[in-house]
């Protein structure tokens, strides 16, 4: 409690205004911009000094202020000097009993450099568990409901927000209008957040902008933090073993295949495959990659051969027959990886009813002889 206190003092600011904005949170069950997201329309929220939850003593408001400074503002306030201010005193003589700050749905605004709206920016500033103390704080805590923002501060977060947008698109430049790239960026995205939905079959050029799109503007940092991984080229590396049945992912646990010692967390895993003494597996795994591309350009330059040969048609049309030739071929292989990984986990299961199998075994005799030791006797 007292190191979040020491946190959050400002100590004695007296110019400017700080607005007490509303912390309006998304829902899945109600409609936007709904009064019951936040709070009804009438409604107000009432804020009094706090307690400590141990000794039930008043924190106090002004901890932060000096003795000339607590003077000054007890002069204001009509009172002699700071000890009039002092949290300790009786019930009926202590200032702070029942002083209460009220805040409707549009939260409000106060003027620091007056006294009375002062100590309302007191009093909430030690609200620790319903107040942020700033407005990149908001979401800090799931119990906040205002936040305490500063003149200026909100118009300097945004420009903030829109120099890191900038950066973003920046940065998706250099992938844009690259599908293979694009896919990449997807896949890692998919490999890395829990919530990302997978990447369908020949997925168009619209779609994977329209979705890094979508990203930059919702978790511009997730998108930043993709784009300059140093990692960038593993996690593309692990994806496309996942989607071809070389490396067996449960979760956000993943294990190469015939390589139990493997088994890890997706960082652990880019470690094992960095580390030198595992080359030989990393190679191996590539190669199976580059064999799997192989065979469908393989296919397709077949297909190709055999449809010029029938129809002897040129140009154009050529070209767009090749196009479907080649999405047919790799729809058929990502259907084969699909049941490749099915097949995988049939044969995970099946060696765990094995071994499942064999320790029953093994002690089905012991029993058997306990039971003739007891005929025995």
């Amino acid at each position: 409690m007292l190191e979040s206190l020491t946190k959050r003092r400002k100590g004695f600011l007296r110019q400017g205004r700080v607005k007490v904005e509303p912390i309006r949170r998304t829902s899945d069950w109600l409609p936007e911009n709904s009064d019951s997201i936040f709070m009804n329309s009438g409604a107000k929220q009432e804020y009094v000094v706090p307690r400590y939850a141990r000794s039930g003593q008043l924190i106090d408001p002004l901890q932060d202020l000096t003795d000339a400074e607590k003077d000054q503002i007890a002069r204001e306030l009509g009172f002699k000097n700071g000890d009039d201010l002092n949290i300790n005193k009786k019930e009926k003589e202590n200032f702070w009993i029942n002083r209460t700050v009220w805040i409707d749905k549009n939260g409000k605004f106060l003027d620091l450099s007056n006294v009375g709206d002062f100590i309302s920016y007191k009093i909430l500033e030690v609200n620790l568990e319903s107040i942020a103390p700033s407005f990149t704080e908001r979401y800090d805590k799931g119990t906040y409901k205002f936040a305490l923002v500063f003149e200026g501060e909100e118009d300097k977060i945004k420009n903030q927000k829109i120099d890191v947008k900038k950066d973003a698109y920046m940065l998706f430049g250099k992938i844009d209008g690259s599908a293979k790239k694009m896919s990449d960026f997807l896949w890692i995205y998919y490999l890395t957040d829990k919530e990302a939905k997978r990447l369908p079959n020949n997925p168009g050029i619209d779609y994977l902008r329209g979705e890094i799109g979508r990203i930059i503007e919702e978790k511009t940092g997730t998108f930043l933090n993709i784009m300059t991984d140093p990692d960038f080229e593993t996690k593309v590396l692990v994806q496309k073993a996942i989607n071809n049945g070389l490396i067996h992912r449960d979760g956000m646990t993943f294990t190469v295949f015939g390589e139990p010692t493997s088994k890890n967390s997706l960082d652990g895993l880019i470690a094992y495959l960095k580390d030198e003494r595992n080359n030989n597996i990393r190679l191996s795994i590539i190669g199976k990659l580059d064999d799997i591309e192989n065979v469908v350009i393989k296919e397709v330059r077949k297909e190709v051969r055999a449809d010029l040969k029938e129809s002897h048609q040129e140009g154009t049309e050529i070209l767009e027959r090749m196009k479907k030739i080649e999405e047919a071929t790799k729809e058929t292989i990502l259907k084969n990886n699909t049941l490749i990984e099915e097949n995988n986990e049939l044969k995970k299961k099946n060696e765990e009813l094995q071994k499942a199998f064999e320790e029953l075994k093994t002690k089905e005799p012991v029993k058997a002889k306990n039971t003739r030791n007891k005929k025995a006797e």
